[in-house]
């Protein structure tokens, strides 16, 4: 049922007085929300008396023609009873337009679009004379409050403490001027706040223009000891004028947020109180300075869904953050942000000041356990059109364990489409990476990175100085990066990177697992693992790295590519500048295999003799390595090869196991039923602890009569 449709005779305010003064013939806004929340007739006559009992009563506006401002002088009473105070009454209200966001799912269909319907109020609240208050304050359940803008109050524009609950916040100007274009701000726009030992749950924000504000638009937080969960912010424009085209964002100078959920840094951290289970749909969220959407501390459970962030209403303009687009993870690494899904986004058009490192999409501190998926992260609203190259750094950066990256488009990024690497907190442990489209769309249109596809770095250069003494030890592990397409981009399709910068350092990089992956058409190598030590005494590890079922073919170095051959200025990322010649790499020759700090040890690729096909693909090669150690071959067709003759891997064929003997040698013979394995063979050797090799030397395949 409607909350409006029990409803007492109307209390209706018909001046922009802002007096209490009984009998003299007009009900200002204050006496009618004293009368709503006591129930009696306090004004003489002048407002009719709030009803008690279930009837929700229903404050209305009938102000004369002419200035329609009201200007409270102090703060409003706080509204303590259910009441709807509608501002769509005056004469004059209207509706602009409903407008359609398109929800992206580009490996899908897509779920119903998003409507957002805008009004134009003609009851403006102005909080220039007020004080230090908030325009409206909530403690209660069942209000609403609809049709007004509400501008310049040093506090809020709308409140909500203690545990009000069921509240509808919709078809309001928070923080613009009554046309909706210019910025009048509030500190904050609209607060749920909570209160200690409270739980403001089931509020709805709704088709609102919540912009121009200078600290935040929206905040759902809890308090001390108090959860905010269930409540809804749904199908707005947030930091942008009325028809959504036009920045107007909710940020003073170099801060500003346009939507927090959780505790972010606003709060002390002698209690835990958390936000979840709250959902954010349908919105356009552009134009803040720090970030556009943040799931803060103790954010968990959270739904983010057909979002645009970063972009107009058009999903064809960048409108985006200085930082990060979507950050998730707060301000220390126990206050966790976990189990939030993040799907159907538009996240492009972020991270516009040069020189930083941030991205569209951040986890950092405490962001565990999080699913994103099914987003275009750095395109138009088509998929098919960069959006972001001339500004964002980063597609998504990563900096924390645990989290599922799947089924996105990420593209037309400055430097990489995905960057893990360690910041402040936890380690970037068993992240998994599945079956996303990098530089690449489902359609095979170009949308290029200007970096590395992945990129994983473990290197003290992440860390920010006063943490360096703390942590000399990074370790990154147990990437899991399957069954992606990886294409078209500057550098190379994946890089893993462990670099020693400082002496006792040790930055280890271990136990990636890179499978059924198609990486191809970059402008370096696919894969290439490097281990730097720019100081003596510096320890990089980069171990037990695994490379298997992948095609990898047609990339501008090697398919696999060790760091020990390729030219320093190469080893130190530089962003990729459009036409940048990059160097060619050499494949690593072979020989003893390495103990030392060498990438995964600079395992031996296998020894390729002849190929012939009849019937079956028969391969016979040999395998020089550790002594009595068991080896899976793992065997590639090519159409052909690069011009270091060692090939890629185009077409997985299958694999073997061999073991070597005494003195490390493994002859073998393998048949595979394929009748067309292309025109080359090539092959990788993985040993027991899970180091790949490169590519082998490729040799044709000869077709027997």
């Amino acid at each position: 049922m409607d909350r409006a449709s029990a409803q007492a005779e109307k209390i209706v305010v018909d001046t922009t007085e802002d007096n209490e003064d009984a009998g003299d013939g007009s009900c200002t806004l204050r006496e009618a929300i004293n009368n709503a929340n006591l129930n009696i007739d306090t004004t003489n006559g002048d407002c009719l008396a709030g009803e008690g009992h279930s009837i929700i009563d229903v404050i209305t506006f009938n102000i004369p023609l002419g200035q329609q401002t009201i200007i409270p002088n102090s703060a409003l009473p706080i509204i303590t009873e259910a009441v709807v105070i509608d501002g769509t009454t005056q004469s004059g209200f209207e509706y602009t337009k409903t407008h359609s966001l398109t929800c992206p799912n580009p490996t899908g269909i897509a779920p119903h679009e998003a409507k957002i319907t805008i009004g134009r109020p003609v009851v403006e609240l102005n909080g220039v004379s007020a004080g230090n208050v908030s325009g409206i304050t909530i403690n209660a359940n069942g209000v609403v409050i609809r049709g007004l803008a509400i501008n310049r109050f040093r506090r809020y524009g709308i409140e909500l403490l203690n545990s009000s609950s069921r509240n509808v916040i919709k078809e309001n100007y928070i923080g613009t001027d009554i046309s909706g274009t210019k910025a009048n701000g509030n500190s904050r726009g609209v607060v749920i706040a909570g209160g200690k030992g409270t739980n403001p749950n089931d509020n709805v924000i709704e088709n609102n223009v919540i912009s121009g504000n200078t600290f935040l638009g929206i905040l759902v937080n809890g308090d001390e000891r108090g959860d905010s969960r269930g409540n809804y912010v749904f199908d707005n424009l947030i930091g942008t004028d009325y028809t959504g085209k036009q920045l107007l964002g909710n940020t003073q100078g170099s801060r500003g947020h346009g939507v927090v959920i959780g505790q972010g840094n606003f709060k002390s951290f002698r209690e835990r109180y958390f936000a979840e289970n709250n959902q954010v749909r349908g919105n356009v969220i552009a134009g803040s300075y720090t970030t556009n959407l943040w799931l803060s501390n103790y954010a968990s459970h959270n739904l983010v869904e057909c979002n645009y962030i970063g972009t107009d209403l058009t999903g064809t303009v960048a409108n985006g953050s200085c930082w990060d687009g979507l950050l998730i993870g707060g301000t220390r690494s126990n206050a966790l942000a976990r189990l939030n899904t993040v799907r159907y986004n538009l996240i492009s058009g972020n991270a516009q000041c040069q020189g930083n490192t941030e991205a569209n999409l951040t986890l950092q501190w405490g962001a565990t356990d999080n699913t994103i998926e099914k987003n275009l992260i750095g395109t138009d609203i088509t998929g098919e059109r960069e959006l972001s190259k001339i500004f964002s750094t980063d597609g998504i950066g990563l900096k924390q364990p645990a989290n599922l990256i799947r089924h996105n488009v990420i593209g037309g990024h400055r430097r990489h489409g995905i960057h893990i690497y360690r910041g402040r907190g936890r380690e970037p442990w068993n992240n998994q990476i599945e079956s996303n489209y990098i530089g690449i769309n489902p359609n095979g249109i170009n949308i290029n990175n200007g970096g590395d596809g992945i990129a994983i770095f473990s290197d003290i250069s992440s860390i920010f100085p006063p943490n360096k003494q703390k942590m000399m030890n990074i370790r990154i592990a147990r990437t899991s990066i399957t069954g992606n397409v990886i294409a078209n981009n500057g550098h190379n399709g994946i890089r893993l990177e462990a670099r020693g910068d400082e002496a006792g350092f040790k930055a280890s990089l271990t136990n990636t697992h890179i499978g059924q992956n198609t990486i191809r058409h970059n402008q370096a190598n696919g894969i290439l693992l490097t281990s730097i030590s720019t100081v003596t005494g510096a320890i990089p590890l980069l171990r037990n790295n695994t490379m298997t079922a992948n095609s990898i073919f047609a990339n501008g170095g090697l398919g696999i590519a060790f760091s020990a051959n390729i030219p320093t200025s190469y080893d130190v990322f530089v962003d990729g500048e459009q036409g940048r010649k990059l160097p060619t790499p050499l494949p690593t020759s072979n020989e003893a295999p390495s103990t030392d700090l060498s990438s995964n040890r600079l395992p031996n690729y296998p020894l390729l003799l002849r190929a012939t096909l009849k019937e079956k693909t028969e391969i016979q090669g040999t395998l020089l390595s550790i002594p009595n150690t068991t080896f899976v071959i793992e065997f590639f067709g090519n159409n052909n090869l690069d011009t270091s003759n060692f090939g890629e891997g185009e077409i997985p064929l299958g694999s073997i196991s061999v073991t070597t003997n005494a003195i490390g040698k493994a002859d073998f013979t393998s048949v595979f039923s394929f009748t067309n394995p292309g025109q080359w063979i090539t092959a990788t050797a993985t040993d027991p602890r899970g180091n790949t090799s490169e590519f082998s030397r490729g040799i044709p395949v000869v077709t027997l009569d």
